[in-house]
């Protein structure tokens, strides 16, 4: 797996976590949700944030000496000094590190006592964080076969009646469609009631089953394969999964059809080398 590929946008969203906190730090404070949010993020896009990480803090104030104060302090905690430094608006930062593996309860935590710390000083602000590889020489590694979670969805008339579409428009940058390049594709019909012929609540949700079931035994048999889209139409609920695992995806899948206890259904692996049932799927989205 390529994993040195470093994630600009994952350095965009920190830069936002870090924010301004001017005065009031603890009414500015960093909320919980909001770093959960970073790390899911980084999670999502392949990013193993149980590692040490190298973990940058921030400061500021409208004079530097204040800062050099809270940087001797912090050095007895662990953390590392790099630099003071003006910006265009004569406000002084003061950038610390530490080498250290966080969660997001553990940096909610440490942020606290940096707030703390800014009004033990009293200085203008503890400005938040950011992260990357403890390596400094390098990008923040990420498993490249890691796919984020952007489902889009859409729906339209489609010959007098309703078209449902959800589809992961994430595998738009999957760098790994030349391996993964079969297609299983399940069908499955569902009873209707009224004219739109949409499925019910209930219904919904033995479907939603009936997939995750699919996904779980693929997995479980260690056939790899991804979520890439569902169609919901005319009384036929559509799903598509990818896989690099054509005759173990097929074997399995024959084996549930035969023996399981499962809705009835049809299925068939397309081998789709430049990705035109997604291209397809996603021109639904439009």
């Amino acid at each position: 797996m390529n994993k040195n590929l470093i994630l600009v946008y994952i350095v965009l969203f920190l830069a936002s976590c870090a924010g301004k906190s001017q005065n009031k730090q603890s009414s500015n404070m960093i909320s919980l949700e909001k770093i959960q949010e970073m790390y899911d993020n980084m999670h999502n896009n392949g990013v193993d944030t149980d590692n040490d990480m190298l973990y940058g803090y921030f400061f500021t104030n409208s004079k530097p000496n204040k800062l050099e104060k809270v940087s001797e302090y912090l050095k007895t905690e662990g953390f590392k000094y790099v630099d003071i430094y003006p910006d265009d608006t004569d406000e002084y930062w003061l950038h610390l590190e530490r080498i250290e593996t966080h969660n997001a309860n553990s940096l909610f935590d440490l942020n606290k006592k940096l707030y703390k710390v800014a009004e033990q000083f009293k200085i203008t602000s503890y400005d938040g964080f950011d992260v990357g590889n403890a390596d400094k020489n390098k990008p923040i590694e990420r498993d490249t076969y890691v796919v984020p979670e952007k489902f889009e969805t859409n729906d339209f008339i489609k010959q007098e009646m309703p078209f449902l579409i959800i589809a992961n428009k994430a595998f738009e940058q999957f760098s790994h469609k030349e391996e993964f390049l079969y297609f299983i594709e399940i069908k499955t019909k569902y009873p209707i009631n009224d004219t739109s012929k949409l499925p019910s609540e209930e219904e919904l949700e033995v479907l939603n089953d009936f997939e995750i079931f699919i996904e779980n035994n693929l997995t479980k048999n260690k056939i790899s394969n991804y979520y890439v889209a569902r169609t919901t139409y005319n009384s036929e609920r559509v799903f598509y999964l990818v896989t690099n695992e054509k005759e173990g995806a097929k074997g399995l899948i024959e084996f549930i059809k035969a023996n399981g206890n499962q809705r009835e259904f049809d299925y068939q692996i397309i081998e789709d080398k430049k990705w035109k049932t997604y291209s397809e799927l996603i021109d639904n989205l439009k």
